[in-house]
């Protein structure tokens, strides 16, 4: 039996997902299917060479598991049971085989939960574009990886060229039964690691009283600040947010959408303005929400603020696998109706919120969670769901932006020229809408998810966004 307990920010977001919001990130691809093989033919042809890197990545093979009552964190075990077909999918787009069945299926992918008694990821691939091409859903559980170890976990199980690559031989081992670890073993893990280590966890309880002392006094400022009127020269501050018709606990059916635009233009756009490619995206989020909330004739009584997962690991570690990031809260500049004016305003503000967030500590959610501890943020996350607490409180921010790095070559899959790439992030802590931007080739992907219930226009925003970038784009000098 083989099992590690899982870091605490892996944990939360098993022990924190919440009913309607499964905390699963992906990507969907399209690639060529001009192969003269049957659709059955090439899917078995794909489903032979993950089978055949499996062990390259052992993570895909491991199940997580819970304690009882949350009590200690859980853990990542080796899977007695373990079944490709459970993981790698054939799927059908709806005839005709357009955009909006293509996006429908996507829709409904995204919507189901992994199942918990299997590793948290699936392939699915699908067939019967009416373009001709072939597409995967890749879908893997936040607990697993963020969007940049995703990305190099994954990235195995593709190629560099035409050629498939021929996998490394796996390890010679000793045959041996598998099983999982059961609720006497975590606990016998737990103190054993307390005997070992008695005066780390003494120190970390006497941090934990004094983080949590910090924490509730971040809040009563937050509260007062909050009462007394918001100085919108200053960097946004928690509960800050204004309430919103896109706020609030998401619904169990999402709606997914995606937007390219060629990122060699999006550079240079931003270039000429003393922009960042982020910033340039900030403020085309920012427009495509003035644009939907003016449909709505909803009145925004403040500028909406958004939150941006930021990466913190080293360089050179971004093959670690599980989650190492921070995030910060950006202003959206709602409140410039001139898309230039918003553009210089975002960038201005930009290198500011970059240079706040790393001097008040860019490992706040990290240790967030390891102090909060396993059963505290799962009586949390049950808390917030029976109570509604999403649908009641200030939400933490208006929509989740977040910039995941592409790949910066070419890749294929079984022989097969992957020609996009979209992303895909969660809908979490009543934030009902999310926009993840991917580099790939010379295009910029927008991977768009929203709650059905509180977004159901997200093809009208999606083309509020491209008439925003196409603005950019165009007057650039």
């Amino acid at each position: 039996m083989s099992f590690q307990p899982l870091d605490p920010l892996d944990s939360a977001f098993v022990t924190l997902e919440l009913p309607g919001a499964p905390l699963h990130i992906g990507a969907v691809l399209e690639f060529e299917a001009d192969d003269g093989l049957t659709p059955g033919e090439r899917f078995a042809e794909m489903k032979k060479n993950v089978v055949a890197r499996l062990h390259e990545i052992p993570v895909l093979t491991r199940r997580v598991v819970r304690a009882p009552l949350d009590l200690v964190w859980p853990v990542s075990a080796d899977d007695p049971t373990f079944d490709i077909d459970h993981h790698f999918v054939r799927m059908a787009v709806a005839s005709p085989g357009g955009p909006e069945e293509f996006d429908q299926l996507v829709s409904r992918i995204m919507s189901r939960e992994l199942v918990r008694d299997r590793p948290l990821w699936e392939i699915n691939v699908i067939e019967g574009l009416a373009n001709g091409r072939g597409a995967i859903v890749f879908k893997v559980h936040h607990a697993l990886a963020d969007g940049v170890s995703g990305a190099s976990t994954f990235a195995g199980l593709f190629d560099i060229s035409p050629d498939v690559r021929v996998p490394t031989p796996p390890e010679e081992s000793i045959a041996k039964s598998i099983r999982l670890p059961s609720p006497i073993d975590l606990f016998t893990d737990t103190l054993r690691r307390v005997r070992e280590k008695p005066k780390k966890v003494l120190g970390s309880v006497t941090s934990n009283v004094e983080f949590a002392a910090d924490a509730v006094q971040r809040v009563a400022r937050a509260l007062k600040a909050h009462e007394q009127g918001i100085d919108e020269t200053e960097q946004p501050t928690f509960l800050e947010a204004a309430r919103t018709s896109i706020n609030g606990a998401p619904s169990h059916v999402k709606k997914y959408s995606r937007l390219s635009i060629p990122l060699s233009e999006a550079k240079k756009a931003a270039k000429s303005r003393d922009a960042t490619v982020t910033d340039l995206v900030l403020s085309v989020v920012s427009g495509g929400l003035r644009r939907l909330f003016e449909d709505r004739g909803e009145v925004l009584s403040r500028d909406l603020i958004a939150f941006m997962p930021i990466n913190v690991r080293r360089p050179g570690a971004e093959g670690d696998l599980g989650n190492q990031f921070s995030a910060m809260l950006v202003r959206l500049r709602t409140d410039i109706a001139d898309p230039e004016a918003r553009l210089r305003a975002i960038a201005q503000n930009s290198s500011k919120a970059v240079n706040e967030h790393r001097q008040s500590g860019s490992q706040l959610l990290m240790n967030l969670a390891a102090r909060s501890g396993p059963a505290l943020a799962s009586v949390a996350g049950k808390t917030i769901s029976s109570l509604q607490l999403f649908d009641r409180l200030p939400p933490i921010a208006n929509v989740v932006v977040s910039s995941v790095p592409g790949p910066p070559i070419p890749l294929w899959i079984s022989g097969h020229r992957i020609l996009s790439a979209s992303p895909l992030g969660p809908l979490m802590a009543g934030l009902s809408l999310n926009v993840t931007v991917l580099g790939y080739g010379d295009q910029l992907d927008f991977g768009l998810l929203a709650c059905a219930r509180r977004v159901p226009e997200l093809e009208q925003f999606r083309e509020y966004l491209d008439l925003e970038a196409q603005y950019l784009l165009e007057s650039d000098d």
